[in-house]
């Protein structure tokens, strides 16, 4: 289990820095009546904005209903997700506590509205709201005032270091001064940093410079992941690979947002891997089950249950996949299928160009419907494809683009 989550504080009075802003947090809450401001914390990731939520709902006694408020950007959605909870109250009739986390992540024009919403929303609520935001900017300055804000600064180096030995005594782990030194230095005061940069150098990973390594590019902690034979170090690649859970379903994602996406990552290289039948079908149901987890996550926005799929793939995936020569791929087939691919995108990337704008089309859905066809007229009738390019494009690279797919379509 990460560090930053088995020794993240359960009370308020556990928490390391920021003592001003945990003292104006717990009277606002002490203080709530019914339409009272929400409280807006701002501060940079692993000050603990999060971490004092969560106390302050275990103490009060709330049921906290916790949303990423940069994944709720509609206005639709914002009405129909938050209006509800202004009128009930939790399970067994016990009080409710609405957390929005990363509210300056919902600005921007594809917002429709959502920013005003929010708002609106937040002018008289029936329940303590509490929001949090990375940064005061400009983006959140209307939502700003209708809230009370609490800053939230990087944790000093003397706490940091109190804190670290106290997590480095409770594991049994011993650190050098000068590692521990160099950890609480380039955290930058964010403690979930120092600790992923602690538990990650105490198991051994360390650069030749001695520089924290917090991140394993996703390609290396895959490859790593099926040729180790350790299972204890097969789940340290995971838990530290540069990836997350994305959920495609829910949202467009870049190349490489796909790329870094776990699940995706270990599904293509297994596919694109020589492995027997059945144990291709065991490992393809240990993802299937991470996958419908990280769905219902998603859906449910239960971020937490994120951490546990990293070990259900890990201990799942296990057994099966040693020895088997699994390699990391980015395609989800293999290269002698992928290899061809590659090679027409290649050979047709100036054609598009020139030929999608003409027929008033998106380049893929032309290579898709129209380029097959338009090959195929050309060598009927024998059209000079040189030429053709020249008069039409006035780009001789495009015709000889053009001949070599001509070439192979004859083939």
């Amino acid at each position: 289990m990460m560090w930053s989550e088995k020794h993240r504080p359960k009370k308020i009075e556990q928490m390391v820095g920021n003592e001003k802003a945990r003292l104006d947090a717990l009277k606002w809450l002490t203080g709530w009546v019914s339409g009272s401001k929400p409280l807006l914390l701002i501060g940079p990731p692993g000050t603990g904005k999060t971490t004092l939520v969560n106390a302050l709902a275990r103490q009060f006694d709330y049921d906290l209903v916790e949303m990423n408020a940069s994944d709720t950007r509609n206005k639709d959605v914002l009405q129909e997700r938050i209006a509800p909870l202004f009128q009930n109250v939790g399970i067994f009739g016990r009080k409710i506590m609405l957390f929005l986390d990363e509210v300056d992540g919902i600005s921007g024009r594809e917002d429709s509205g959502g920013l005003d919403t929010l708002v609106d929303l937040m002018k008289e609520p029936t329940i303590p709201v509490v929001m949090a935001a990375n940064e005061k900017s400009t983006k959140i300055k209307d939502l700003a005032k209708v809230c009370k804000s609490v800053e939230f600064s990087p944790v000093p180096p003397r706490l940091l270091m109190l804190f670290l030995d106290h997590v480095l005594k409770s594991e049994g782990a011993k650190l050098g001064p000068g590692d521990r030194i160099s950890i609480v230095n380039n955290s930058g005061g964010d403690i979930r940093s120092m600790l992923n940069s602690a538990q990650s150098r105490a198991a051994g990973y360390a650069t030749a410079s001695n520089k924290d390594v917090v991140d394993v590019d996703i390609a290396d902690a895959i490859n790593g992941y099926f040729s180790t034979t350790d299972m204890q170090q097969a789940m340290q690649l995971l838990t530290k690979a540069d990836a997350s859970f994305s959920d495609p379903r829910y949202e467009g994602m870049t190349a490489e947002a796909r790329r870094k996406d776990m699940i995706a990552a270990l599904f293509s290289s297994i596919v694109s891997s020589h492995v027997g039948h059945e144990d291709l079908a065991a490992m393809l149901d240990v993802l299937s089950r991470a996958d419908m987890m990280v769905g219902r996550a998603g859906r449910m926005r239960q971020w937490r249950l994120f951490r546990h799929v990293t070990r259900m793939i890990a201990t799942g995936l296990y057994e099966k996949s040693r020895q088997k020569g699994i390699k990391y791929s980015q395609y989800a087939m293999p290269w002698p299928v992928m290899g061809p691919i590659f090679a027409r995108s290649q050979s047709t990337r100036k054609i598009l160009a020139e030929l999608a704008p003409a027929v008033h089309m998106s380049k893929s859905a032309c290579g898709s419907l129209v380029l097959p066809y338009f090959v195929r007229i050309m060598i009927d009738r024998n059209v000079d494809p040189v030429e053709f390019a020249v008069d039409n494009f006035h780009d001789e690279s495009v015709g000889e683009s053009l001949a070599k797919v001509m070439e192979k379509a004859k083939k």
